[in-house]
């Protein structure tokens, strides 16, 4: 028999009917997240709402951070600047000049934004390692600066930040922050969506390729850096009157590698697998905590097993069997003969190592 044309609509209808059902899916798993995350802290106790709330922070922190090693392929170890920026700009601003923390607040994305892209001019004329180092050492510049002007940071002191009377309370505080953290969210998901999302994975697969079809590499990755940058801005802005003050230590370089060690365990090539990595390091330091005094031991651990078998993360390891189990063992369609309608559009499981190989080759 005569193999049957590709353009054959009896062919094509599965494959855009599966992708609208799976469309539907994320949707619904999207509306039903968020319904428990407005739901179960209204029956928490006020110490796991503020466990919560801190979840929520670093959950944004992450993704953020994973627009850039994730969809751009350029890894960082510097991102803690413009969180710990975040959370100064917001308390210099409480404590020196008087001003509301949701005003603040509206100022930290702005503040982290001119200092990335102040960085990130130089950054981004690097590849590969040293990328990643000239970050870092532009990261503990700015520590350095904030650890030791006592006059204007407080020092090793930190700065304090008070939260206005209606945002005192525990609940409330989560809810604000779990709003502003959904708007930046879907705007990260907006982006990454974009032309301008698919110019950046473009430009993580194969630069040489992306600049050859028109695609300015370095003004995008410096877009990539400084978005990355003001949503990281925003999370140090809500953490800082999470916690009441601002430390120095939240722009230290083990601050960096939080998000790093998030994206890796949930899985830097889904957006939610950040999200996931963020619930993990979070919940399971404070279920540690509890019994010994090293928590950052057993995440290591964990991460540790993932990059070496579950090299997507938890979210790619778990769309990977889900995937096996629709078409069967050996990866093939439970029926032979019938096309594979999610063959076409599963994404590659690229591991770590090929994003910086490919980083490296830029």
């Amino acid at each position: 028999m005569a193999q049957a044309s590709t353009n054959d609509p009896g062919k094509v209808r599965p494959a855009v009917l599966s992708g609208l059902l799976r469309q539907r899916w994320s949707l619904l798993g999207w509306l039903a997240f968020l319904v428990v995350l407005t739901v179960v802290p209204l029956f928490m106790g006020e110490s796991y709402v503020y466990l919560t709330t801190n979840f929520v922070i670093m959950a944004l922190y992450a993704v953020s951070f994973n627009l850039l090693l994730g969809q751009t392929g350029m890894l960082s170890f510097g991102h803690a600047a413009y969180f710990g920026l975040g959370a100064y700009t917001v308390a210099l601003l409480w404590s020196r000049l008087s001003i509301a923390v949701f005003p603040a607040i509206l100022l930290a994305p702005l503040v982290a934004g001119v200092a990335a892209l102040a960085i990130g001019l130089f950054c981004v004329r690097l590849t590969g390692m040293y990328f990643a180092m000239l970050t870092l050492a532009f990261a503990q510049l700015i520590f350095t600066v904030v650890f030791e002007w006592y006059s204007f940071t407080g020092g090793d002191n930190g700065l304090p930040v008070m939260p206005p009377d209606y945002l005192l309370a525990a609940r409330r505080y989560y809810y604000f922050s779990l709003v502003i953290v959904i708007v930046c969210t879907a705007l990260l998901r907006l982006i990454v969506s974009s032309p301008f999302g698919s110019a950046l994975a473009a430009i993580r697969e194969n630069p040489e390729r992306a600049a050859f079809v028109g695609i300015n590499v370095r003004l995008y990755q410096l877009a990539a850096f400084v978005f990355a940058g003001v949503f990281s801005g925003v999370a140090g802005g809500l953490m800082a009157p999470l916690q009441q003050m601002a430390f120095p230590s939240m722009l230290f370089w083990t601050q960096s590698a939080d998000p790093v060690l998030m994206a890796l365990t949930g899985g830097i090539h889904s957006f939610t697998g950040p999200i996931v990595g963020a619930a993990v390091f979070v919940f399971l330091n404070f279920a540690v905590t509890t019994v010994f005094d090293y928590p950052l031991f057993a995440f290591g651990a964990l991460v540790l097993i993932v990059v070496l078998f579950f090299p997507g993360g938890i979210v790619g390891a778990t769309e990977r069997l889900l995937g096996q189990r629709r078409r069967g063992p050996a990866g093939y369609p439970a029926e032979a003969g019938e096309p594979d309608p999610e063959a076409a559009t599963m994404e590659p499981d690229r591991s770590v190592a090929q994003v910086g190989s490919n980083a490296g080759n830029q």
